[in-house]
């Protein structure tokens, strides 16, 4: 076997080589093997949906694997899952749309972007209401060090007050969108 072959091998064929030439593995190591397959396959998959492969081209990668579409698919949404980010609208957008595609489950999918809607909108609440307080605070205490006019501006994004009023709601809405990720991956 030349060396470009043995490259073109999944591991897990190799496994099984290697394994058939010791005297077999046993059905659990199969399994796991198998296992693990599968969930490379999903991640690769998500890797490349988010990279631009269309949703079409991965159902035709999917048509590979009829027997073990479903896990695959659900290591796919696995992955996407944990790409979604609630600070980043339009990165989350992509990801909800295969979510709803591969799930089955559009209603929790639209419940996942109504949270997300929600979130931006306390955090733009927060950050204006902070805003005005922490800067009137921020400007009277500059002032009072002697810095002030109409080109100052208080630095309130890394103010220790609006990082924790940041991480508090994060908190809230992280524990929320968890709770609903894993609604989605309950098939």
């Amino acid at each position: 076997m030349s060396d470009n072959d043995r490259e073109l091998k999944s591991a897990f064929d190799i496994a099984l080589e290697r394994a058939s030439k010791l005297g077999g593995i046993s059905s659990d190591e199969k399994q796991k093997l198998k296992e693990e397959k599968l969930a490379s396959i999903g991640i690769a998959l998500a890797k490349r949906y988010m990279s631009g492969l269309p949703i079409r081209d991965v159902e035709m990668e999917l048509e590979k694997y009829k027997q073990d579409g479903r896990e695959i698919v659900d290591h796919l949404l696995a992955s996407l899952m944990d790409k979604l980010d609630m600070k980043d609208p339009d990165g989350a957008e992509p990801v909800l749309e295969a979510a709803r595609h591969f799930s089955g489950k559009p209603k929790v999918v639209e419940n996942i972007r109504a949270l997300l809607g929600e979130y931006h909108k306390s955090r733009e609440k927060a950050w204006h209401e902070s805003q005005s307080k922490l800067g009137a605070a921020k400007r009277k205490e500059l002032k009072q060090k002697g810095i002030s006019g109409s080109a100052v501006e208080p630095a309130i994004e890394t103010s220790t007050e609006w990082l924790q009023v940041e991480q508090q709601l994060d908190s809230t809405y992280k524990k929320r969108l968890q709770e609903m990720k894993i609604s989605l991956q309950a098939l």
